[in-house]
């Protein structure tokens, strides 16, 4: 079990966060409730995707507050987008200075749609499991894998 970890680790470092698509028109964000350690210890994936090209463009892991968000929600502004789709979080309205940030759930459904396929494809993140992760790392080592690697191979 130990291999596994440290294999897992090391190829969640080798793979590198894709460039920021520049002047894109819109991209859509939201969050994902998962557990780590125990149900208890609720944790948050924020995530944003590309809504023409449906790639995740950054994520971050933790408590859902205003600072966890922030560091993705800056990575999209830096990238000079027009429109930023979410749901009606109210911690968006402060982070996102846009003239008008789009907040109606229906806008968002690449996102939405994506969110079955994680829960499906990575079982840590299932709502009714007793899979969840021991800790940050690991989850954050895995959904790098899974969202940013083309093919994993290790010699």
């Amino acid at each position: 079990m130990n291999t596994v970890i440290k294999i897992t680790l090391k190829v969640a470092k080798q793979i590198n966060k894709p460039a920021i698509p520049l002047n894109r028109h819109s991209f859509e964000m939201d969050e994902l409730r998962t557990y780590i350690g125990k149900k208890d210890n609720q944790y948050w994936v924020a995530y944003a995707l590309c809504s023409e090209t449906k790639q995740v463009i950054d994520f971050t892991v933790g408590k859902r507050s205003k600072r966890v968000l922030r560091s993705v929600v800056h990575t999209l502004l830096f990238s000079g987008v027009e429109i930023v789709k979410t749901d009606r979080l109210n911690i968006y309205r402060s982070l996102i200075q846009l003239s008008t940030p789009v907040t109606n759930a229906y806008r968002i459904n690449h996102i939405e749609h994506n969110k079955p396929n994680l829960r499906t494809h990575l079982k840590r993140l299932s709502r009714r499991t007793i899979c969840f992760s021991k800790s940050c790392i690991m989850l954050e080592a895995c959904l790098k894998s899974y969202f940013w690697s083309e093919l994993i191979c290790v010699n």
